[in-house]
C-alpha cells in the first residue's frame, strides 16, 4: 500500500500551539461579551452562491456534491468561510431579535487546494458582532486580533487598512458596463498594471487620476495616521466626494481611534479581498511587511452591513462586523517553551480510587492556574525528575495530606508553597 501523509494533519506539537491560541482566543472572547457557537460543517450552496458574497475564484474551489437523502436531492457544500454560515444561524435562530447579539467560533473550511490535487481543510478562530453599527464596534474587533496575535507570541505584526465600497463607488463614477467594471476591479485585487486598462476603456483621465492618487502606496510617515485620509479630500472633484463622504468620514473616525489606542497601521486602499461581503472598512494583519503569499496573513476581517439582511430578505440592513484568524499561519509562530517548563508529573504508584480522584484533583486544579499536569500510574525515576518542571507523588498511605512534592526544576519554591503549604524536598 502506497501510504501518504496528508497536509491536512496537524501534529502533538502543533495541537499544543493550536491550543494555547485557542485558549487566548476564547479568554479574549469572554472579555468581550462574545459567546460560542458551531455552525454546520455541511451547508446549503445557495448561502454562499445566491447572494454574491463569494468571488468566482472561490466558489471554483468549493467542495459541493447532491445530498440525495437528507435534503431531498438538494446540494450542499463544505463550507469554505463561516461568516454566511453565521448569518445563516442568526436568521435560524433569532429572526425577530432586534438586539445585538456577539457569536465567536472554532471552526475548520474546506476547500480545493490551487493545485487541484487535493482537498484543504482550514482552521479559524473567528468573532461576528452582529447588530451593532458603531465604528467602536470595528475599533473592538481590530484590537481584538492584534491582542490576541500579541499574547501568542507574535512580536512583529503589520495592520493594513482598506475600504473596498469607496473603490467600488469610484469605479462606478466611469460610467461602464459591469464587465468592465469587474475586470478594473479584478486588475487591482490581483495587483497587475490597471492603468493601461483605464486608458484602453477611455476613463476620463480626471477620473483616472482620483482613482490612481487612491491606489498609490503613499509614505510610511504619512501612512500611520488618520491625517493621511483627510488629505485625500483635496485630491477630489465635488461630485466624487460626495458619493464617497460618508464612508470616507467612517473611515476617518476609525482611524482616529486606531490612533488613540497608539496602533500603527498601513492604509492601502489596494486591498480588496477575496470576499465581496465587505460594505466597511476591512483589514489584514500580516507576519510581513508586505504579503508574499496566503501564508502572510494571520488575521482578516472588516465590516459586512447588506449580507445578513440579503439572506433573510429583510427590508432594513443588519449591521454586522468580524474577523478571522487562520490558525495554520498563526502557530508557528506560537511558543511552548514556557508550556514545557510548566510540565508536571503527579504519579499515583498506589493504585487505589482514592488516589487517583485526588490525583485528578489536583490535575484541575494546576490547570486553572495554567501549568500541563499529567498523571502517571507508574513511578518516575529520580534520574528523569529532569524532564518535569515538578514531580507530584500521591499516596494517602504515606502523606497526611495524600500527596508531596518531590522535584521541582522550574517552578518557583514561593509559589509551590502557595499551592502546597510548606515545601520538603524528598
Amino acid at each position: 500500500m502506497n501510504q501518504k501523509s496528508s497536509k491536512n494533519d496537524l501534529t502533538t506539537e502543533e495541537i499544543l500551539r493550536f491550543r494555547k491560541l485557542e485558549n487566548i482566543f476564547l479568554s479574549r472572547c469572554r472579555h468581550f461579551g462574545y459567546n460560542e457557537i458551531k455552525t454546520s460543517t455541511i451547508e446549503p450552496l445557495y448561502i454562499f452562491t445566491a447572494l454574491g458574497a463569494l468571488r468566482d475564484a472561490k466558489l471554483n474551489r468549493i467542495y459541493s456534491f447532491i445530498d440525495w437523502d437528507g435534503w431531498s436531492g438538494e446540494r450542499v457544500a463544505l463550507k469554505p468561510d463561516s461568516t454566511p454560515c453565521v448569518a445563516r444561524y442568526w436568521g435560524n435562530h433569532f429572526p425577530n431579535d432586534n438586539s445585538k447579539h456577539k457569536f465567536c467560533y472554532v471552526e475548520n473550511h474546506f476547500e480545493w487546494a490551487d493545485s487541484g490535487d487535493f482537498i484543504t481543510e482550514r482552521w479559524q478562530c473567528g468573532v461576528e458582532n452582529i447588530g451593532s453599527q458603531n465604528p467602536e464596534a470595528d475599533i473592538e474587533i481590530i484590537y481584538m486580533a492584534l491582542d490576541i496575535l500579541r499574547n501568542v507570541g507574535l512580536k512583529n505584526t503589520y495592520l493594513f487598512l482598506s475600504y473596498p465600497s469607496i473603490i467600488q463607488q469610484m469605479v462606478d463614477g466611469f460610467s461602464l458596463d459591469p464587465s468592465s467594471e469587474k475586470k478594473i476591479l479584478g486588475t487591482i485585487r490581483e495587483g497587475k498594471n490597471y492603468k493601461d486598462m483605464l486608458v484602453q476603456l477611455s476613463v476620463e483621465p480626471e477620473k483616472a487620476k482620483e482613482l490612481e492618487t487612491f491606489l498609490s502606496v503613499p509614505s510610511e510617515s504619512a501612512n500611520y495616521s488618520a491625517n493621511y485620509l483627510e488629505n485625500l479630500k483635496y485630491a477630489l472633484n465635488n461630485s466624487t466626494w460626495k458619493r464617497i463622504a460618508t464612508m470616507m468620514e467612517n473611515f476617518i473616525s476609525i482611524c482616529r481611534r486606531l490612533d488613540s489606542l497608539e496602533c500603527q497601521y498601513i492604509i492601502d486602499f489596494n486591498l480588496l479581498g477575496d470576499l465581496d461581503y465587505y460594505t466597511g472598512a476591512k483589514f489584514q494583519i500580516l507576519s510581513s511587511p508586505t504579503r508574499k503569499s496566503r501564508k502572510d496573513i494571520l488575521s482578516s476581517g472588516g465590516r459586512y452591513d447588506n449580507l445578513t439582511g440579503n439572506m433573510w430578505e429583510l427590508s432594513d440592513t443588519v449591521p454586522a462586523v468580524g474577523f478571522a484568524l487562520f490558525i495554520r499561519n498563526i502557530i508557528p509562530f506560537v511558543s511552548t517553551i514556557s508550556d514545557k517548563f510548566q510540565n508536571i508529573c503527579i504519579q499515583i504508584s498506589n493504585i487505589s480510587r482514592r488516589n487517583v480522584c485526588k490525583g485528578q484533583w489536583l490535575c484541575d486544579k494546576l490547570f486553572s492556574l495554567g501549568f500541563a499536569a499529567m498523571i502517571s500510574f507508574s513511578r518516575v525515576k529520580p534520574e528523569d525528575f529532569n524532564n518535569f518542571g515538578l514531580v507530584i507523588d500521591v499516596d494517602y498511605d504515606q502523606y497526611p495530606d495524600g500527596y508531596r512534592v518531590l522535584s521541582s526544576q522550574k517552578i518557583g519554591k514561593l509559589l509551590l508553597m502557595n499551592l502546597f503549604g510548606e515545601f520538603n524536598d524528598s
